[in-house]
């Protein structure tokens, strides 16, 4: 599964540096401001050397058609060293960047914005740093969160695969190719993620002890969530949509480690309890008498 995916994304590579060049010369000469508040925020992380190349993701949800508030949370040997100009310019158009206490590796994403927005009403989306997303990214997305707003929403999930033991490997489960609610439906979120308030809120609740049970794997965690506060969910489309991959940043330890390695097959072992797999299998049951 991940093979295809990393395969259309090099098929991609010719149509992903004409979207870099023009992004870049585009944050040279933009002058759209990023709103300081709204009812949705974008929350994202990045890290050493991606600081160069955040710029390019952030600029595309810049020049979408809908755009919201953006955190952007920094470690802090990135926070207290020097940043690039890039970024610099992105701080004086609007960009919000918080310190982050270092420890959470992957869930930084959105455990800081999370924690800062639990109960306020507001929903958070999340990204990834090493993504172009297309001018409709926002509006799409909230237009599907809108029509479910107790439901996670996702432009790429995968369908969670049972047998009568409970569930199967990450490698056997398949892309979802519908869009209606399900608790079988495993969301991703390389290509962006809205968590509804009530959902944020429950995450918090749980405080950090992914730390424990899923430290490498935020979606783990965070689908184990969806499940255990019945918040279904379902993806914008009925196919899951791929973005374009900004050159270099792909192929990651993260990426190989939870795929290729069998490092999720662990955390979800660690994550998921009987009470989950029992759930899990009420709806593949469910599912199997409504087919």
């Amino acid at each position: 599964m991940w093979i295809d995916y990393v395969l259309r994304q090099v098929g991609s590579s010719l149509s992903t540096g004409f979207k870099v060049a023009d992004l870049l010369l585009t944050s040279r000469s933009s002058s759209r401001m990023i709103p300081h508040s709204g009812d949705t925020v974008i929350s994202l992380t990045t890290h050493g050397p991606r600081l160069r190349t955040v710029y390019l993701t952030i600029e595309s949800l810049i020049q979408g058609t809908q755009r919201a508030p953006i955190i952007l949370w920094l470690d802090r040997d990135d926070y207290e060293g020097v940043w690039p100009k890039t970024l610099r310019n992105l701080v004086e158009r609007g960009l919000q960047v918080r310190c982050s206490d270092g420890l959470y590796g992957p869930h930084t994403k959105y455990w800081g914005t999370f924690r800062e927005l639990a109960g306020s009403g507001i929903r958070v989306v999340t990204v990834d740093d090493d993504m172009i997303y297309p001018t409709w990214f926002l509006e799409k997305l909230l237009i599907a969160a809108e029509a479910s707003p107790d439901c996670v929403v996702a432009y790429r999930t995968h369908a969670m695969k049972l047998d009568d033991e409970g569930l199967l490997p990450y490698k056997y489960w398949k892309p979802t190719m519908d869009t209606e609610p399900s608790r079988l439906n495993f969301f991703t979120g390389v290509s962006g993620v809205a968590y509804p308030p009530s959902m944020v809120s429950f995450v918090v609740e749980q405080g950090d002890v992914f730390l424990q049970c899923t430290p490498r794997a935020d979606d783990v965690w965070l689908n184990a969530c969806a499940l255990r506060s019945g918040h279904l969910a379902r993806q914008v489309y009925n196919h899951p949509r791929d973005f374009a991959v900004i050159p270099s940043t792909q192929l990651s330890a993260l990426v190989v480690g939870n795929t290729l390695m069998g490092g999720n097959d662990e955390q979800i072992a660690l994550t998921y309890r009987p009470r989950d797999i029992s759930s899990l299998i009420d709806a593949h049951t469910l599912e199997l008498d409504r087919a």
